[in-house]
């Protein structure tokens, strides 16, 4: 089935699987949570694959692997909330987590939603090799961001707490000194996520990073 949209109760049932957090709701409330998050996340998941595969050929086409799933890890953190509240689709590698890896993805939750690309957790070694990329070729790198910069995406990424490349250029700086680096694009507008449309939104978008995604993760334009 073609994506429709999400629904209120989409959002609406995130709220209320925070509140509630418990086993007996999630039992009680899994079919409404496969019909108003899943199967809508599948088929956003379906129709973006085809164009996402050209992007970049090695990305895991399987849906179970692109789909958040509603049950949190609470084994290695303080949050012991066994339930999101939110959900994503993460068109990545095999065998690697969304938290690993340079990654394309999309996402909702009862304050907005939002795609681009970008990791989860700093890599210092991906990061030390792309600023020598950058270094490289700075003109073209700066193309590319400040195309991605106005169709509304944001750069994010901690920032190092001094300045490492003083005698880099003001203009690369902004990502040359970030532990890690993303392009995002973020709305309140949950609306749009409700129309059939929204696929092809999120698809402009991340098709638009394609470029710049090719420049960051070089081998992807060859399928390598």
């Amino acid at each position: 089935m073609a994506f429709q949209g999400f629904t209120k109760d989409t959002y609406v049932f995130f709220m209320e699987v925070t509140l509630h957090d418990s086993r007996l709701f999630m039992e009680q409330n899994r079919a409404r949570y496969k019909r108003e998050v899943q199967q809508p996340l599948n088929e956003l998941a379906l129709g973006l694959l085809p164009d996402l595969m050209t992007i970049d050929a090695n990305f895991n086409p399987r849906p179970t692997s692109i789909v958040s799933r509603i049950y949190r890890d609470t084994r290695y953190t303080k949050n012991k909330a066994l339930y999101r509240d939110h959900a994503w689709l993460s068109f990545k590698h095999p065998d690697v987590s969304t938290g690993e890896t340079f990654s394309m993805y999309a996402e909702i939750d009862p304050r907005g939603y939002g795609y681009g690309m970008g990791m989860y957790s700093p890599d210092a070694a991906f990061m030390r090799t792309l600023r020598e990329r950058i270094l490289a070729n700075p003109l073209r790198f700066l193309e590319l961001a400040g195309a991605a910069k106005a169709r509304g995406f944001t750069v994010e990424g901690d920032l190092f707490k001094r300045d490492r490349f003083p005698d880099a250029d003001e203009s690369l700086k902004p990502y040359l000194n970030r532990k890690g680096l993303s392009f995002c694009f973020y709305s309140h507008d949950l609306k749009r996520t409700m129309r059939p449309e929204f696929l092809e939104e999120v698809r402009e978008g991340l098709m638009s990073l394609k470029e710049l995604y090719w420049f960051i993760i070089p081998g992807a334009r060859q399928g390598k």
